[in-house]
């Protein structure tokens, strides 16, 4: 059964009727999906998200190393993305590190990464004997701004110290501080939103059903193509009548 979560989000007090102001959770079988949106260009959003400044991470406090693939070409130029399929990602959190392999990259609509391994206070585990852990970046373009689809497909998340695993609102609060200041962090990099006054990306969501689960068995999510259809022309829908009462 397929549990979502609408979250409004106060608009600022410029913003127009019809800004981009929600974000759902998703939970569908073994399957868990973060969607928002940010007032930035598709593209725009792609290219920083493989950066070697990789968008909406604190790069104060958190390392990233890529391996590239043996054989493949250095980077062409400052800047240039070092991502490419097949390479390693090692990123250093201040309480331990995450390995990942990008196994899909799709410009300028999908980034799929599969965990390795992990050792951190909270970790994302497969079931045991089955598939690795994986996270799946989507996005899509709107009128006014771009759809942000984060599936986390896993098994459990387990804190290491106790053993104890992490229900629905903890886990809403752990991808709210992952994706809170990615719209704040755009405008550092000297993108101009295409709404300006818009900031639904940047308000921390809260849970309406604090008794969801996040147990799930391992395995891709598996996308429901009906319900996928009818979100984006209903994101679609609402980017047009924002446009036309401009």
């Amino acid at each position: 059964m397929q549990h979502k979560l609408q979250l409004t989000i106060p608009k600022s007090a410029d913003a127009s009727d019809g800004a981009i102001t929600s974000r759902q959770y998703i939970s569908d079988g073994d399957g868990f999906t973060l969607i928002f949106t940010l007032p930035f260009k598709c593209e725009d959003v792609y290219r920083e998200l493989i950066s070697e400044k990789q968008l909406g991470v604190d790069h104060t406090n958190i390392k990233i190393k890529v391996t590239r693939l043996a054989g493949d070409a250095p980077a062409a130029a400052s800047g240039a993305s070092p991502l490419s399929v097949g390479c390693e990602r090692e990123v250093t959190f201040p309480d331990g590190v995450i390995v990942s392999q990008l196994i899909e990259l799709t410009e300028p609509s999908k980034i799929r990464w599969r965990q390795l391994s992990s050792n951190r206070e909270t970790n994302m585990l497969g079931k045991v004997g089955g598939a690795l852990p994986e996270v799946t970046i989507a996005l899509d373009s709107l009128g006014d701004g771009t759809s942000v689809r984060m599936t986390y497909d896993f098994y459990q998340i387990v804190n290491k110290r106790d053993g104890s695993v992490l229900d629905g609102p903890q886990m809403s609060r752990l991808l709210a501080t992952a994706t809170q200041g990615w719209s704040a962090d755009m405008r550092r990099r000297g993108y101009q939103p295409l709404n300006e006054g818009t900031e639904g990306s940047t308000s921390t969501p809260r849970s309406s059903q604090p008794g969801s689960s996040v147990l799930r068995a391992a395995g891709q999510m598996k996308s429901d193509l009906d319900e996928e259809a009818a979100m984006k022309a209903a994101m679609m829908e609402r980017a047009r009548a924002a446009m036309a009462k401009q």
